[in-house]
């Protein structure tokens, strides 16, 4: 029994669908505070931050300097979440791309925090999984700012997987 990571992608791409449709119909909620006094302090400095971080491991996965922004200010949606499919396709045309072998081969990546052995698979999954974590914390300052976040969001609600 395993989680592929097309499910995983299937799932994440939801999510993204969700709360793009949501954030087009509720633009103020993309100030909500989140992080008061951080790196991130609003939501939308968090999805520009979803996006970017998936976009940099892309651009290490290639062996390409990694941006060290997306360009956006992460107060309208729509341009975000366009940049964000735009680096969803390229992520998922890399994974249909990348041969079996080389998916679990470890290569040397070089981030904020230090350099780090892992394979391009593992780095892939990690994406999903950052993202999905990311999108938990949104919801809760979107319920902290009175609002009531999009759908059901637990994987038992997907139809990515059965």
């Amino acid at each position: 029994m395993h989680l592929t990571l097309e499910e995983l992608t299937r799932y994440t791409n939801e999510e993204r669908d969700k709360w793009r449709a949501w954030f087009t119909a509720h633009p103020d909620a993309m100030q909500l505070e989140l992080q008061p006094g951080g790196r991130l302090p609003s939501v939308g400095a968090m999805i520009d931050h979803i996006f970017l971080v998936e976009r940099r491991h892309l651009q290490r996965l290639h062996g390409a300097a990694p941006d060290d922004r997306t360009g956006l200010s992460g107060h309208n949606a729509p341009p975000l979440f366009d940049y964000g499919a735009s680096v969803r396709r390229e992520f998922e045309q890399f994974a249909a791309d990348l041969d079996p072998d080389a998916a679990d081969e470890m290569r040397t990546f070089t981030i904020q925090s230090g350099t780090f052995a892992l394979s391009p698979r593992k780095l892939l999954f990690h994406c999903l999984l950052h993202e999905t974590r990311h999108w938990a914390q949104i919801a809760l300052a979107v319920r902290r700012g009175g609002l009531e976040p999009p759908g059901q969001h637990d994987l038992y609600y997907s139809k990515a997987l059965r």
